[in-house]
């Protein structure tokens, strides 16, 4: 069962201080508490170490920004010919330059993170204790024609990225600075929508808190699930930072939504909605989706996440790959495909013996369809093989997952599992039968596509790194 848990008065540590260059908007306070429960489950949230965290990356940055900037070296959006400041892509350069400056230990990186960090304060607005960052220009709400957002418009996606640099800024200078400014911006958290001035926040009609990508008057919320996530990232760094028991009911809030909503955003054997607003659907966010529920079980622990992730994953897998195929003595059909998926041409192939050759895509080519291997050299070059485990497949483990906390394969008594280890080519170096006598749970550590057939990889004993195959009385828990 859930909690019902209320959002508070905002509490900031300390009184605030407002810049001459912000912005002061008079608000409405945030109504007491008992006016706005919404469901949580009470996650015990795990210390993630620094390095797993999100956008803490081992990459080191060029010292020379190819990327939109100004002669400050901040990150700016260019639109129409003119820059204006970009909170989103500020707060992500900024961490991103933290990473290089954890690895370098250069003051260089540092410095950089700074101007982007000063920019943000500067360019705040104010609303009671709350601090928003403007986005500008105006735009369409996702690109759709009569959604006109009129800047400046907030969003929960730039403010928990925001938050999420300050306050791992906080952590890494020890600065009071950027703890009171990670305050703040955590506060506009506490401020639930629609109301008059700025808000990123609302409880919707089955008592479920959103963090909106785009909340704007007289528009339905938008219910974008990787907004939603990724603001809940900065919450869950804020309470990394603090401790704070608001920012945990907060986050466990937000995570409960992500919960409860997965299975709504999941079209089986297809790509996920982007949004419940417009029920788009995005290969580059449905995977970006697969990542985010694999965060939040790294967050919370709570295996459903992984659960959710396989099941994505499944669903439409990355369909990038680079890697040698293994395809084994038979006739198999081969398929040209249109970008749309339909099918232009078929033929009949043979192997007389086992063939390997390259292999550029593994993808779901229409809904509910299976998966498909498109070979990139010969004997088959531009042609697209069903994927069939054991016979046709992509060397390696394919799609890997990787699972912290450790999770648990069960394997039923009385029957033989394979499990191989594969060399650095991604073909099977080793292969074991194991055969308990009595049910048996081992800890796993990953899941993967291996020899085309799902697959975990073992975490403990003898047989840590290989890879056991989900056949029939194997269970992933």
């Amino acid at each position: 069962m859930t909690d019902q848990h209320r959002l508070p008065k905002v509490r900031p540590r300390r009184a605030l201080t407002i810049l001459a260059a912000a912005i002061v908007i008079a608000a409405v306070l945030v109504p007491a508490a008992g006016a706005l429960p919404f469901k949580s489950y009470s996650y015990d949230l795990r210390d993630v170490s620094s390095g797993a965290r999100p956008y803490a990356v081992s990459v080191v940055l060029p010292r020379v920004d190819p990327g939109v900037h100004d002669e400050y070296g901040v990150r700016m959006r260019r639109a129409h010919g003119v820059l204006y400041d970009f909170p989103r892509g500020q707060a992500t350069y900024g961490l991103l330059n933290l990473s290089s400056y954890a690895v370098t230990d250069d003051a260089f990186y540092l410095d950089r993170a700074l101007a982007q960090a000063q920019r943000l304060r500067d360019t705040r607005v104010v609303a009671g204790e709350a601090w928003y960052f403007p986005n500008r220009p105006s735009k369409h709400r996702h690109g759709k024609p009569g959604e006109s957002i009129a800047a400046p418009y907030y969003s929960a996606l730039a403010q928990g990225r925001v938050l999420m640099f300050f306050s791992r800024l906080a952590e890494v200078t020890g600065l009071e600075v950027w703890r009171d400014a990670a305050d703040h911006t955590f506060a506009c958290f506490l401020r639930a929508g629609p109301r008059s001035g700025p808000y990123v926040v609302n409880v919707d009609s089955r008592g479920c808190l959103w963090l909106q990508e785009w909340p704007w008057p007289g528009m339905r919320p938008d219910d974008t699930f990787n907004g939603h996530n990724s603001a809940a990232f900065g919450v869950y760094e804020y309470w990394h930072l603090t401790r704070d028991a608001q920012a945990q009911e907060v986050f466990r809030g937000a995570a409960t939504t992500s919960q409860l909503y997965a299975g709504t955003f999941r079209r089986p054997g297809w790509i996920s909605l982007y949004c419940l607003a417009h029920r788009d659907q995005n290969p580059y966010y449905h995977n970006y989706h697969v990542g985010q529920l694999l965060a939040l079980y790294r967050m919370t622990g709570a295996v459903a996440f992984a659960r959710c992730a396989d099941q994505f994953s499944a669903d439409y897998p990355k369909p990038g790959l680079s890697a040698t195929m293994t395809v084994a003595p038979g006739r198999y059909a081969a398929v040209r495909f249109d970008g749309a998926g339909n099918v232009l041409e078929r033929r009949t192939v043979t192997a007389r013996r086992a063939v390997t050759t390259r292999v550029t895509r593994r993808q779901r080519l229409v809904p509910r369809g299976g998966v498909y291997l498109r070979v990139a050299a010969a004997p088959w070059a531009g042609w697209w093989l069903a994927e069939r485990p054991g016979k046709v497949f992509a060397d390696g483990a394919v799609v890997v997952r990787s699972y912290d906390p450790v999770r648990s394969v069960s394997l039923l008594g009385g029957r033989a599992y394979r499990a191989v280890l594969l060399d650095k080519r991604g073909r099977v170096e080793d292969s074991v039968a194991l055969r308990p006598d009595e049910p048996l749970s081992l800890p796993v550590s990953a899941g993967a596509t291996v020899l085309g057939r799902p697959a975990v990889r073992l975490a403990e004993g003898e047989q840590a790194r290989y890879w056991l195959l989900l056949e029939e009385g194997a269970r992933l828990r």
